[in-house]
């Protein structure tokens, strides 16, 4: 009897052995997962394609929650929220300057030209070396570079030309760097966050604002302002932060796990915005949206124009030109 109760227990230690861990067993890991752009903008997205292959290749052991949409808070608030480690990830623009002012300079005026051209600058790993001491400085690392867009100019009235640009009380966001261009550019701008920017554009406090035409749809601020310049001054990358603490303590196969499902998400959003760009601009059409495309001699008046902000970027950033270098070195047309 006791033979059999020996021979019982080795098979069943054996069966154990075999056996995967049960869900119970295994580590598990809750990330919460928060930006601000609308439900349907290609940021949006690109964070429930995240989710969604995560938890799947990971069968459950990671349990993401989104919070699109201001949910979490505005930006400045969850990317402060990320660097504290109370949410895991948070998508940020420019903001994250505060902590590492080279990269306020990846958004200077008129150096990124097209969508080819914007994929070469943040989709090859080149700008990497523009990253400085960021994680150091904030707590937070970059796991991924998606798409803002290609930052146009939105107005209660038209904008055709210098004069009438220069009539603007515009909006900028909370950003030394979009106050600096406007100035050069001869407007009035006037830094708001963006959760106030629909009443202020309905009550007339701002004649207008900036912002890629996928943002200006899904914040809905186009139900305000009838008239778009398809300026293009510049292109702005949004930031996918994780807290770098909580990224440490993965282990291998849940960093392994989470990088595959960030770099496929990242890659998804490129693919999907610049496609929503050109649906916006027919949706904007079809409902009395007015666009303006600069004439030539415009647009080289805005370039010209906005040479000062070049001039602040050098004397405040070092490494500015440096940037403006390696966005010009591999710029598709000039190969």
């Amino acid at each position: 009897m006791k033979l059999l109760k020996s021979l019982l227990a080795v098979g069943a230690a054996a069966v154990l052995a075999a056996t995967p861990l049960s869900a119970a067993q295994a580590k598990s890991y809750r990330v919460i997962f928060a930006g601000y752009f609308g439900p349907d903008h290609p940021n949006s997205r690109m964070m429930e394609h995240f989710k969604n292959e995560l938890e799947q290749v990971s069968d459950g052991q990671f349990k993401v929650t989104l919070k699109p949409n201001n949910e979490a808070g505005g930006e400045e608030k969850i990317m402060e929220l990320c660097k504290r480690g109370t949410i895991q990830i948070a998508q940020v623009g420019g903001l994250i300057k505060n902590d590492e002012p080279m990269i306020g300079a990846w958004e200077q005026p008129f150096v990124i030209n097209g969508w080819d051209h914007a994929r070469e600058v943040f989709l090859s790993g080149g700008m990497k070396q523009f990253e400085g001491d960021y994680t150091a400085n904030s707590g937070a690392r970059i796991a991924g570079v998606i798409v803002n867009g290609f930052r146009q100019i939105s107005s209660s009235f038209p904008v055709t030309n210098m004069k009438e640009l220069g009539k603007m009380k515009i909006r900028t966001p909370l950003n030394e760097v979009f106050v600096q261009l406007f100035k050069a550019l001869g407007t009035n701008p006037t830094p708001l966050p963006a959760t106030e920017l629909y009443t202020a554009l309905e009550t007339k406090v701002v004649d207008g604002q900036d912002n890629p035409y996928s943002m200006v749809k899904s914040m809905g601020w186009w139900e305000v302002n009838k008239y778009m310049l398809e300026s293009r001054h510049i292109f702005s990358p949004t930031f996918v932060l994780v807290n770098d603490k909580w990224y440490g303590k993965l282990d291998d196969q849940a960093k392994a796990w989470f990088d595959t499902a960030m770099d496929n998400a990242v890659k998804y959003n490129w693919e999907i915005s610049e496609k929503d760009e050109a649906d916006t601009v027919a949706f904007f059409k079809q409902n009395g949206v007015t666009i303006t495309i600069p004439s030539a001699e415009f647009k080289d008046q805005m370039v010209k124009a906005a040479q000062p902000a070049w001039d602040w970027f050098d004397a405040e950033v070092p490494g500015s030109k440096a940037i403006r270098d390696y966005c010009a070195s591999v710029d598709p047309a000039k190969k």
